[in-house]
């Protein structure tokens, strides 16, 4: 028997070859990944649809709450036999006032009421199942409010200060209402030769009541009353303000060094009112304020006042940063002026405050007069005396002026972009804060939603009231409430996307 043949040790594992690059998955341009996050697909649609929907009954109602407070004062006009078609002009022009106001509160309604449903229902969580981001489920509604904020853009811009002067014009209209309504609380009003200043208002009757009347002469002279009335004299075109309890004080032309004062229990004093109104028509010719002014107006007088600039700097022999420092020493000095017993004393003597003794030595040139009373207060110690003078010669009026204007100027514009961008803020936080909600109800959309509101609106108002601070840029800080909310929203999709 012979032996088989010896046969070869073949390897069964074939040596490993080199490795053979597959090629990877094509990675699609930002543009055509966008365009797919945008674009509106069976998911995108149903939600962009129940927003829009959601929104326009939010709108509807929010502004009907709204309006609600204007009828007050459409009421007060109804019981002083006002025209009817006066009355209809108003709401139409009070409308769309209370429509761009209500815009963003709208959107934030909307966005919480669909989302905190669709949390509820377990619909988020069966998207997000599916492989649909949390960013995506987000796109159509902050999609929507781009679309609200471009449309709302124009209204503040023009259409919302027009509203609002033309509102005002009604309301204190010479022929149809209220002269007194012309005059408000708080602030300067001119009315001819005259300049009011009411502290407060209650009921027909106004209080702490100061008068500036620009005579001819190129005098000043200052009324001050404890409280006061108005009343309309239709047949000879004025106005009779009664004044109780007055105090009036100008200069005596004979004697330029002193003052004439009078005290009386009550003073009747006329305005001619055809200086205030146009002859026939209810347009006001006296000076409007930012508020009642467009944009386009606006910019307009920032220019104007810009172009001042180099002038102010030459008559003072120095450069705007120069002027802007003598601005920033001076109201340290005043601050420490007020400090001061002798000036306090005076201040009580002459039964004004610090801003109206303000007033009185820059606007009125009342200078000498506190300075030498001073002098004769608190036994000679005359610290009071210098630190009024190296104010005086230290504060340049005319820089501060156009400082003051342009401030209050660009916070006015500002405060118009914030609030239509507002739309976009409340969406971007009412998305996240919504789906957190976890309930179906709608009490705890609209609670969330109320919350919000109180906080964008002390925001915003507790910034424009210092728009004549300009030293704190109030232009910029008018932009926190939508930078806050935006950046909130923004943390808060984020963590949903990453941990829920």
């Amino acid at each position: 028997m012979t032996d088989a043949p010896e046969l070869p040790i073949v390897d069964v594992h074939p040596a490993p070859s080199a490795p053979v690059s597959q090629p990877g998955p094509l990675r699609r341009p930002w543009h055509d990944r966008f365009g797919k996050f945008l674009r509106m697909r069976v998911i995108n649609r149903y939600l962009f649809k129940t927003v829009l929907t959601a929104f326009a009954m939010s709108l509807l109602v929010i502004t009907f709450i709204m309006l609600m407070g204007s009828l007050v004062q459409i009421i007060a006009l109804i019981f002083k036999n006002v025209s009817v078609l006066v009355i209809f002009e108003l709401l139409a022009i009070m409308l769309p006032s209370v429509i761009c106001y209500a815009l963003p509160f709208s959107m934030a309604a909307a966005t919480l009421l669909v989302y905190s449903r669709l949390s509820a229902d377990g619909e988020i969580t069966a998207m997000k199942a599916t492989g649909i981001s949390i960013f995506r489920i987000a796109a159509p509604p902050l999609a929507l409010s781009v679309l609200v904020a471009l449309v709302a853009l124009p209204a503040y811009n023009n259409i919302l200060p027009m509203a609002h002067f033309k509102q005002s014009n009604i309301i204190a209209s010479y022929r149809h209402g209220d002269t007194g309504a012309l005059i408000e609380t708080g602030t300067w009003t001119p009315l001819g030769k005259y300049r009011f200043f009411v502290n407060y208002k209650e009921g027909n009757m106004f209080r702490n009541i100061t008068i500036i009347e620009d005579r001819e002469n190129g005098l000043v002279r200052r009324i001050d009353a404890e409280r006061g009335f108005v009343k309309n004299e239709r047949a000879e075109n004025r106005v009779l303000f009664e004044l109780y309890d007055v105090t009036s004080e100008e200069r005596n032309n004979e004697r330029t060094n002193c003052y004439l004062r009078m005290t009386a229990g009550r003073v009747d004093m006329h305005v001619d009112m055809s200086q205030v109104f146009a002859k026939g028509q209810k347009v006001m010719t006296n000076a409007v304020r930012e508020g009642h002014l467009t944009t386009d107006q606006l910019r307009s007088g920032i220019d104007a006042m810009v172009a001042q600039i180099p002038k102010v700097c030459s008559n003072y022999g120095k450069s705007p940063g120069q002027l802007r420092q003598d601005i920033k020493r001076a109201n340290r000095i005043w601050a420490k002026l007020q400090r001061q017993k002798e000036w306090r004393d005076l201040l009580k003597e002459r039964h004004v405050s610090s801003d109206q003794a303000n007033t009185d030595i820059v606007t009125r040139k009342l200078f000498d007069v506190y300075a030498a009373r001073l002098s004769t207060i608190g036994n000679g110690a005359g610290q009071a005396s210098k630190l009024l003078r190296e104010w005086y010669d230290t504060w340049p009026q005319p820089m501060h002026n156009i400082l003051d204007t342009r401030s209050r100027f660009n916070t006015e514009i500002m405060k118009r972009l914030s609030y239509a961008f507002a739309s976009i803020a409340f969406a971007m936080i009412g998305i996240p804060l919504g789906i957190r909600a976890h309930r179906s109800e709608k009490t705890i959309g609209f609670l969330i939603c109320l919350v919000l509101i109180a906080i964008h609106y002390t925001l915003v108002i507790g910034v424009t009231t210092f728009s004549e601070v300009y030293f704190i840029r109030p232009d910029l800080l008018v932009w926190i409430p939508d930078l806050l909310f935006l950046a909130t929203g923004a943390v808060l999709l984020w963590r949903i996307h990453k941990y829920a």
